[in-house]
């Protein structure tokens, strides 16, 4: 798993290095997050070795907030609540009013966090590098609980990305300590229910509403998707499947969108337990680990000749909408356009 998202984050350095001279690719982003509420874009920028954490007004295109970083940062920095949240260094998590450019708070971590989620109001939850997760009080900065990982013969501690969910009460970590999928009580950090599938990792997954969809792929001729109940953990549905471990399913009106390695776009619904292919890129060019983007009634992913689709889920049909020349960050609308972040 660690060789393979290296292989991704390199992949995408490159593909920085190469847009420099794009006109409407001056941001150097690394990763970002679009806070659609608020109309504010924030990234990690990398340009030359100068590594900075950035917030940009989408409807003005102006940068209103910049603050340098020691480390390229592949975490997806967060606004939540006119508070922007981001690893300054691997040592260290930060806390800033954008607007004042206040500091309000600094958190020391054992290592660098590699995802974190906003999971209720005063609560994140921070997955850090061969350490475990942690839970860190938004407003104070100061720790919760901690999860530590540990290793045995079965299963053994890396820095690979460990996928965090939430819903209402509980959050899920995928590959944690031996389990293919866990929950735990947001507020006290209690184990509720774990599985364990197979020896292989699982994938990124969704939680939608009260079911989880993960996809796990034991080898290169076992691979399927599994539906559980996100209260319990129960196996409500199994079923061989192809499915893109390293994309983030999507939900939408009570079916999930996921990338199969074949690079079809499939649908399933949930409640009728019924899996369908609603797009074949091989007809047109592969999508690899790109993500799905959904927006209004319609899902954009980029393939690998730098096209933007358009699926609308409403016909099922495909448009080209733009082309780039490096990946698709984030699809956000603005005076009733669609724009696209490189």
């Amino acid at each position: 798993m660690t060789k393979v998202w290296f292989l991704l984050f390199f992949s995408l350095l490159l593909s920085c290095k190469e847009a420099k001279t794009i006109d409407y690719d001056k941001r150097h982003a690394l990763i970002a997050n679009i806070n659609a509420k608020n109309n504010l874009l924030v990234y990690s920028y990398w340009e030359d070795n100068n590594y900075a954490i950035k917030v940009e007004d989408l409807k003005t295109n102006k940068t209103i907030f910049s603050t340098k970083i020691t480390d390229n940062c592949f975490t997806e920095p967060r606004i939540y609540q006119d508070k922007l949240y981001f690893p300054e260094s691997n040592h260290t998590f930060t806390c800033i009013d954008y607007k004042t450019q206040k500091i309000i708070w600094k958190s020391s971590t054992k290592g660098r966090i590699r995802e974190f989620q906003i999971v209720k109001n005063d609560v994140i939850i921070a997955s850090i590098n061969v350490y475990g997760l942690v839970a860190i009080n938004s407003n104070t900065g100061k720790v919760m609980y901690e999860l530590l990982l540990r290793s045995d013969k079965d299963c053994l501690v890396d820095d690979a990305p460990r996928p965090v969910g939430f819903d209402e009460n509980y959050f899920y970590v995928a590959n944690f300590n031996c389990s293919s999928l866990s929950a735990y009580e947001i507020s006290s950090g209690k184990n509720v229910w774990s599985r364990k599938e197979n020896p292989t990792p699982l994938s990124n997954f969704t939680v939608a509403g009260k079911y989880i969809l993960i996809g796990s792929k034991e080898n290169d001729e076992k691979s399927e998707i599994i539906l559980l109940e996100a209260k319990t953990g129960k196996l409500l549905f199994q079923q061989n499947a192809s499915f893109n471990i390293f994309a983030d399913p999507v939900f939408y009106q009570n079916k999930i969108y996921y990338q199969t390695n074949e690079s079809l776009l499939n649908e399933f619904d949930i409640e009728k337990k019924r899996n369908k292919t609603i797009f074949n890129f091989n007809t047109t060019d592969h999508i690899g680990c790109n993500q799905i983007f959904p927006l209004d009634h319609s899902l954009y992913i980029q393939d690998c000749n730098y096209n933007i689709n358009k699926i609308d889920l409403t016909t099922n049909k495909r448009k080209i909408v733009d082309k780039g020349s490096k990946g698709l960050l984030g699809v956000y609308k603005i005076n009733n356009q669609v724009k696209f972040i490189y």
